[in-house]
């Protein structure tokens, strides 16, 4: 809703300055501020003991997710190709 709220007083603030309204109706106190929950962040063991519980075949993925940064869908999309292309290299 506060990015929605935001975006709507932006255009109505450039409708403002091209004086095609005279007043900008969105002047919602604190309408566009955003209060996110604080996200729990696991511990540097609590990760290795996390990868240690999960099937061996996964393990790569967490620790790859946790140390790498790296979101599901770019996760989803690593494929153990570049065994081939290391070969190829040689």
């Amino acid at each position: 809703m506060a990015k929605a709220c935001r975006l709507l007083r932006a255009i109505l603030n450039t409708a403002l300055e091209d004086d095609l309204i005279k007043k900008n109706p969105c002047r919602i106190k604190n309408a566009g501020v955003e209060r996110p929950e604080e996200r729990p962040v696991l511990t540097v063991a609590e990760v290795f003991t996390l990868a240690a519980c999960v099937p061996p075949r996964f393990r790569a993925l967490v620790l790859l997710a946790t140390f790498g940064s790296l979101r599901w869908g770019e996760l989803a999309a690593l494929r153990r190709a570049i065994t081939s292309i290391w070969k190829r290299a040689r």
